[in-house]
């Protein structure tokens, strides 16, 4: 057994895929009802620091962070997340921080870690799922766990746990201690990093993931045979690999379409992301009903309902 330190916890891990439903066809207002409204609770690994200062976030931008993704997944107008893509889809799904904790008692759905606490304690074939545990984890059948890990800028931004279900792409069981995802605090929220990813629209990819949506590319990358490459989303054009740039109607696909540039599951500038489309809605909306671990966040009683 070995201890992890905390700064150098950003090691290597899995970033990880559709029937169409008439209901993502629905007005892009927020307006409309949210057909799931997910919980979640952010874990705040820090080194000590006050709360506002280094990577000990403050509440105010984990809060921006939360409204952000309810943009994307929303397709708010007005906001980062709206778009005029005939394919683009309302999510109708929200998330808020939980209002309740583990222990019954009131919550802000924020849980502040100082690192300095806590000896890891993990194989060195571990997953970072294997350990973040250690850290905090909340019942994850009633709370999303995000944690928040220390780590160098543009290094290894997050990873989600992929649920299982029937569907293509995630008969996988789940084999790690703990499920959710974590981010690279540093690229939590918007902020004035110089980076491609300082408008926190690496949680909306990852939280592509938990809910079951692969890359555009699928479970690998590279290769110029189109058949090994599928993320099981018929609107969503087959793709080798990431398009990596904010290039809009010039990148083709595998079959001679225009790539979905704009894609949240694509690896792109943060201010180019601002679509899901219909069967990626779908997917998530199957998952949602049907997964384990996932079904549960839809009638968990941690927030007001």
């Amino acid at each position: 057994m070995i201890k992890k330190p905390l700064l150098c916890a950003l090691l290597s891990a899995t970033l990880i895929s559709c029937d169409h439903n008439d209901e993502s066809d629905i007005s892009d207002s927020r307006t409309i009802q949210a057909k799931y409204t997910l919980p979640a609770v952010v874990h705040v690994i820090h080194d000590g620091e006050p709360i506002g200062e280094g990577f000990n976030l403050s509440k105010e931008r984990i809060a921006s962070q939360i409204v952000s993704l309810n943009h994307d997944f929303r397709r708010v107008a007005g906001t980062l997340g709206d778009n005029d893509h005939p394919d683009g889809a309302n999510a109708l799904i929200e998330f808020e921080l939980a209002r309740i904790g583990p222990d019954g008692k009131p919550t802000d759905g924020i849980n502040r870690i100082d690192h300095n606490d806590v000896d890891i304690i993990s194989d060195t074939d571990d997953t970072p799922f294997d350990w973040l545990p250690q850290y905090s984890y909340w019942d994850p059948d009633n709370y999303i766990n995000i944690w928040l890990l220390p780590g160098a800028q543009d290094l290894l931004l997050g990873s989600a746990q992929l649920p299982h279900t029937d569907l293509p792409g995630l008969e996988k069981e789940l084999k790690t201690a703990g499920d959710g995802i974590f981010i690279n605090t540093l690229h939590f929220g918007e902020s004035d990093l110089d980076s491609r990813s300082n408008r926190g629209r690496t949680l909306t990819h990852e939280m592509g993931h938990f809910l079951g949506l692969l890359h555009l590319w699928g479970e690998t990358e590279g290769g110029d045979d189109c058949t090994e490459h599928d993320d099981y989303c018929d609107d969503t054009p087959p793709m080798t690999k990431r398009t990596g740039k904010c290039v809009q109607g010039t990148m083709m696909a595998c079959n001679g379409q225009h790539a979905l540039t704009q894609n949240y599951m694509d690896y792109i500038p943060d201010v180019c992301m601002n679509m899901f489309t219909n069967d990626q809605v779908s997917r998530m909306h199957y998952v949602l009903e049907n997964a384990e671990r996932r079904r549960s966040l839809t009638t968990s009683t941690v927030i007001d309902r």
